[in-house]
């Protein structure tokens, strides 16, 4: 499954069989954000892995500084397009989370929708939090949205049909090597097409014990994007809102 990511998010089915994502979810999420930070207006917010830029377009129309980058340049040309139907200035750019670079300086860093996770290494997984550091205007926060394993194994749905427009798409999700990795399967017409997902599983400990060895402390910990306490069983997702410590 090694680049998975490459091949499904830089292919056009990708925004076919999500393209129904509401953004009810993105804005509960960025809300619950900003109303525990409370940014000014004139911060400049970062959305890493930014994906077709839901995220972004509420903040921007919120009125902040907003930037994006993917390393999917289809979802890129589409996060584009869409700023440019609502006339709204976000700054995009083309690369690879592992080696992103920045002269800009950011207030907020967001890495958030499960962008986390996809490489082969923990090293790999945590570079850009290692790296984030270095982007920040003054003591910026990052904010983490990524999924709580022990809630998943407990609730797997293993197999799943949907129909999108015509377009039949089956999952098929399974556990291997402390990772949840999803096989797709999508027919369209007399085509068929396979994909593959596969996300490292960090519990709490693990991503607390990580991010304490980076030099950042918690913030603020949610367990939903209603805002709802932290329970290592229960809770759907971990949300975290880190600071650097000061040295």
């Amino acid at each position: 499954m090694k680049e998975w990511y490459k091949d499904w998010f830089n292919s056009p089915l990708y925004l076919k069989v999500y393209n129904h994502r509401s953004s009810e979810d993105a804005e509960k999420l960025l809300s619950l954000i900003l109303s525990f930070i409370k940014p000014k207006k004139n911060v400049k917010i970062l959305d890493s892995a930014c994906g077709a830029g839901r995220h972004a377009l509420f903040l921007a129309e919120k009125g902040f500084n907003t930037f994006g980058f993917d390393l999917s340049k289809t979802l890129l040309l589409e996060a584009s397009r869409k700023a440019r139907i609502q006339k709204l200035n976000i700054k995009y750019l083309l690369t690879d989370i592992r080696t992103a670079c920045f002269k800009t300086k950011f207030d907020i860093i967001l890495n958030i929708f499960t962008s986390f996770g996809y490489f082969e290494t923990d090293e790999e997984n945590f570079r850009f939090f290692r790296n984030a550091k270095s982007f920040f205007a003054d003591m910026g926060y990052i904010v983490i949205d990524y999924l709580n394993p022990e809630f998943l194994k407990n609730n797997l749905v293993s197999d799943s049909t949907k129909n999108v427009d015509g377009i039949l798409v089956k999952e098929h999700r399974y556990f291997e090597n402390n990772r949840i990795n999803k096989k797709i399967t999508i027919t369209s017409g007399v085509q068929v097409y396979r994909f593959e997902e596969s996300v490292a599983l960090y519990d709490f400990s693990a991503l607390k014990k990580e991010f304490e060895k980076l030099n950042y402390k918690i913030e603020k910990l949610w367990g939903s994007y209603d805002g709802g306490e932290f329970d290592k069983k229960k809770s759907e997702r971990i949300i975290m809102v880190l600071r650097p410590c000061v040295t």
